[in-house]
């Protein structure tokens, strides 16, 4: 059978290289600062979800069979915690942006506001993500997994307006805040006190003008691929129904089929298919923009080729001792045999 995809492998390979380049970027000085929360989460999760991606379109590429269950049981939650977190992560990025422009200092003043920053950003970047992939997604989950032909395991969706307000609003409401409330808040700052914030920027040793405004364009990225696909796909699921949304079908009726796996073996409607394929090209392109804007700076080149300098040094030292080595072990192996005694009527005889 071919593949759902007429641009297999484009699509697995796309995400392993893009797994790749996000892990290099973590490896980089950059994402290791102390005020990057955001930025690391994203980085951390999407290497990740863009792994998940690359195995279920290999595994699955020309099949809907149920197998691997364990591994799709941790790999459903997986994506939907990686679905909360990238707009949430964003949040942090945009709220992170406009403390510093505001206070001009990476660091809150106070032990206290320290702690309490700490606390919210940790809470919105991973305990309200592990909440929402946890118990209030099972609250709405009507079967155990999904397998879409060509795009693998996948978290299925109960049709409801507490599904809706449960799971999906988490797609549209963090970079709506991000949009409404924090840009207009940074723009306002350059804004009114744009020189004394360029002067901050220029003069301060932990983040520079150049690294704010990369990062501040990632987190515009990302609110552009998520706020309308969040959007848009909640319209088609309100819409695409032919009976209007229930608010809760019940807990008995919706967990009644919660041990079946649910198979999509072909995507009926155009807007199912532009929804799949549109959700999955999202991860490798933010990875690749994140690539861009942070993964080949001068510091990032620079790490790479030191990295380089170091594995060919070692190679080369490795390399002399290797061959000394064995010269040596070849030496202390031979063993030279004994001259053969010549036969002679005076000797003794060989028994």
């Amino acid at each position: 059978m071919s593949s759902a995809d007429p641009t297999y492998p484009l699509y697995p390979i796309s995400c392993t290289l893009a797994a790749a380049m996000l892990l290099l970027t973590l490896l980089t000085s950059i994402i290791r600062q102390s005020w990057n929360l955001g930025v690391a989460l994203l980085c951390f999760w999407l290497c990740l979800e863009n792994v998940t991606y690359a195995v279920n379109t290999v595994l699955w590429a020309d099949n809907a069979d149920a197998r691997l269950y364990v591994y799709c049981g941790i790999v459903t939650r997986l994506q939907l915690l990686c679905y909360v977190i990238k707009p949430m992560s964003t949040l942090i990025i945009t709220r992170r942006l406009y403390l510093i422009a505001s206070l001009q200092s990476v660091d809150l003043p106070s032990a206290s506001q320290r702690r309490r920053n700490s606390i919210l950003e940790w809470t919105a970047g991973l305990l309200i993500p592990i909440i929402v992939a946890g118990p209030l997604y099972y609250v709405v989950q009507p079967y155990r997994f999904q397998i879409t032909r060509g795009f693998g395991c996948a978290n299925p969706a109960e049709g409801s307006v507490l599904a809706i307000l449960l799971v999906d609003i988490w797609g549209i409401v963090p970079p709506l805040l991000s949009v409404l409330v924090y840009y207009p808040r940074v723009v306002g700052t350059f804004v009114s006190h744009g020189r004394a914030v360029n002067e901050f920027l220029r003069s301060n040793g932990s983040v520079s003008r150049t690294n704010y405004m990369r990062i501040l364009a990632l987190a515009s990225v990302d609110v552009v691929l998520t706020l309308p696909m969040g959007i848009t796909f909640l319209v088609l699921q309100i819409f695409s129904k032919d009976e209007s949304l229930p608010f809760y079908r019940g807990w008995s009726t919706v967990h009644a089929h919660w041990d079946i796996v649910h198979h999509v073996d072909t995507i009926d409607s155009r807007a199912g298919s532009a929804q799949a394929y549109f959700s999955h090209w999202a991860s490798p392109v933010l990875a690749f923009t994140i690539f861009a804007l942070f993964g080949m700076t001068a510091e990032a080149r620079a790490s790479y080729a030191k990295f380089l300098r170091a594995v060919v040094g070692r190679c080369r030292r490795t390399s002399p001792r290797t061959s000394k080595d064995n010269g040596r072990f070849q030496s202390d192996s031979i063993v030279f045999a004994s001259r053969p005694q010549e036969y002679s009527p005076d000797s003794d005889p060989i028994i």
